[in-house]
């Protein structure tokens, strides 16, 4: 091929590099899917066990535990199930109109409990399980985040979407205090249905798909500035055949290290969220009242702190500033930082309040404290100061968690490289989806046999490896580095006559594996 043909191509092959950017309108549309799938799970909290109740009064805490874990149990099938459908079809409009319909199906057979004659507590349990499924759509959205932006745009498109994810958690629970006026049991629609304080949500969710499924068929195009597909080399004009893409495979290593990242953020989330007014309610001396609300308070707080976290990486860029390895890690010591704080260290002094069961009171005071005909290790456990625990937890996890979400999702991205991402992405969802459901149980168990301290132990010790994986691996926490492969290319100046050709372009690739500096020109390097 004559040298200025070679050199046509290479400058063709350039522009159209240069030409890819972020489709911020899909971006948008992905962040408020992202809200509604996440918001499937949390709308239920306060409503879930006493509807249950409700319906059926033979239902106990081990039936609930199971339909509260069963969501995530659907979350775990599916997730990698819509990430490797994503890939095969090249697309993920198609996967997330099915996890859609799933979601509408769930909240559907979820308004018509009360109209079943069989036991009501198995169809809830169904219920849930079609919603869990269904919401494994989410892991697609924070695919085409990754994969729809252009390198230097990253951050803030994972920003977005796991924004809208957060929101989607958080504003659950508020969307759920909208309806109890309606109270129970409601008023009947069609002689049939009825809408009260507990099906109400599920009206709502259903709503909300059936929305989201509208935006994503008039507002959403699949538009990606992050993939080089290295089947399109075959459709390419025949002069074009001469210059195929290669890429390269991804460090398994570091994909691994990103998946137990995942598992142990949810882990400890889950955990805390799950023993935090039972830790109040026994280490604080409250009321079941008093806990529940400054528990709510806290969490308040932390979305707060969570949504100017997403503000500063949306409007401030703030990977600029700290990249993302650095940023991982500092989130990891941060929440072994927390449990060091709040720990019932013995050298504090005094003790936790301690009552029995045996005890006489009136029937308008409550027990308060740690029972100690209940738990054999009242006598030894040192009070936390309340206001290091509730500062403690609002700051870090209010800064950590949003942050690992961010920089985790864009560096796993990045080490993947730009390529499908559906599986991978999928498996990341479900090693948080299977945090959330092991979580609970454990923690329960060392909680009630061996109190906090044992609790904490494990939480540590779990962040610990955690840590130690990404200072040991700290090397391999990079970028992919893509190339283009160019058969028989001579080029100009005489330094290579064949070899690889690294095009970089809006900071998309980094052929030296440094993810600290985003490349910000457009060149060619050739390596002989």
């Amino acid at each position: 091929m004559p040298k200025a043909d070679k050199k046509c191509i290479l400058k063709e092959e350039q522009t159209s590099i240069d030409e890819q950017t972020t489709d911020w309108a899909s971006i948008y549309v992905a962040s408020v899917l992202s809200f509604v799938g996440s918001a499937q799970f949390s709308i239920y909290f306060s409503s879930l066990w006493p509807y249950l109740q409700i319906l059926d009064s033979s239902a106990n805490e081990t039936f609930f535990g199971y339909i509260i874990a069963i969501y995530s149990l659907g979350q775990i099938f599916s997730s990698p199930t819509f990430g490797y459908w994503s890939n095969r079809i090249k697309q993920v409009r198609l996967p997330l109109f099915s996890g859609l319909a799933l979601m509408f199906i769930g909240n559907a057979l979820y308004i018509v409990l009360e109209l079943v004659t069989f036991p009501r507590k198995y169809l809830m349990l169904v219920c849930r399980c079609i919603t869990g499924m269904g919401s494994g759509n989410v892991s697609l959205l924070r695919t085409y985040a990754s994969t729809a932006s252009t390198d230097k745009d990253r951050p803030k498109a994972i920003a977005y979407v796991t924004c809208g994810q957060a929101l989607g958690t958080t504003a659950g629970p508020a969307l759920q205090l909208l309806f109890t006026p309606l109270s129970y049991p409601g008023f009947q629609i069609f002689d049939m249905l009825t809408i009260n304080m507990y099906t109400a949500p599920a009206y709502l969710a259903c709503s909300m798909n059936f929305l989201g499924a509208l935006a994503l068929y008039f507002l959403f195009k699949e538009n990606y500035a992050g993939i080089v597909d290295e089947e399109d080399n075959e459709q390419q004009p025949e002069n074009k055949k001469s210059m195929p893409v290669r890429i390269p495979p991804y460090d398994v290593i570091a994909v691994l290290v990103c998946y137990a990242t995942r598992f142990t953020q949810m882990f400890i989330n889950t955990n805390l969220e799950t023993i935090g007014s039972p830790f109040a309610m026994m280490m604080f001396a409250w009321t079941e009242t008093k806990a529940v609300t400054f528990t709510a308070a806290a969490q308040g707080a932390v979305g707060v702190f969570t949504f100017l976290t997403y503000l500063m990486y949306i409007l401030l860029k703030m990977d600029k500033y700290l990249n993302c390895r650095v940023s991982c890690m500092i989130s990891l010591a941060a929440l072994i930082l927390f449990h060091l704080v709040t720990y019932s260290w013995p050298f504090i002094p005094g003790n936790v309040v301690l009552h029995k069961n045996t005890e006489i009171y009136n029937f308008t005071e409550q027990h308060v404290g740690c029972n100690m005909d209940k738990f054999s290790w009242c006598e030894s456990l040192r009070p936390v100061n309340v206001y290091v625990y509730y500062v403690a937890y609002i700051v870090v996890i209010g800064l950590a968690f949003p942050t690992l979400n961010i920089t985790l999702t864009t560096l796993f991205s990045k080490i993947l490289g730009p390529r499908r991402q559906g599986t991978q992405q999928g498996v990341l969802q479900m090693s948080g989806s299977v945090a959330r459901m092991v979580g609970p149980i454990l923690i329960s168990i060392l909680y009630s046999a061996y109190g906090p301290r044992m609790a904490w132990h494990m939480e540590i010790i779990i962040i610990s490896i955690t840590l130690l994986l990404w200072c040991f691996f700290y090397g391999r926490m990079v970028p992919l580095r893509s190339v283009l492969q160019l058969d028989t290319i001579r080029v100009e100046n005489g330094k290579a006559e064949g070899g690889i050709i690294s095009v970089k372009s809006n900071g998309r690739i980094h052929p030296s594996g440094d993810e600290d500096k985003p490349t910000t020109t457009t060149s060619t390097t050739v390596t002989a």
